[in-house]
């Protein structure tokens, strides 16, 4: 794998992953509390915490396809060659 497909492989793995994050510990907003923000709007996004996890799992799963990859284990352009 060249360096580009490692970094595109990671930015698709991350968006999907960061994106999947976001609603979990969603906890909205008392309505009467706060007039300046959306009704939908959470109390504590940790969007930090979202953020490197989310990295971290990226990292990990790239690092994982780059190792069968490299060792000619699984390799998505044979799979892609053979159908």
């Amino acid at each position: 794998m060249s360096v580009l497909e490692i970094i595109i492989f990671f930015l698709v793995v991350w968006w999907p992953i960061f994106f999947i994050l976001l609603p979990i510990g969603y906890e909205q907003l008392p309505q009467k509390k706060n007039f300046r923000f959306a009704k939908s709007a959470p109390k504590k996004p940790n969007i930090l915490y979202k953020f490197i996890f989310a990295t971290i799992f990226s990292i990990l799963t790239t690092f994982i396809f780059w190792f069968l990859s490299y060792f000619n284990i699984f390799s998505l352009k044979k799979l892609i060659l053979s159908l």
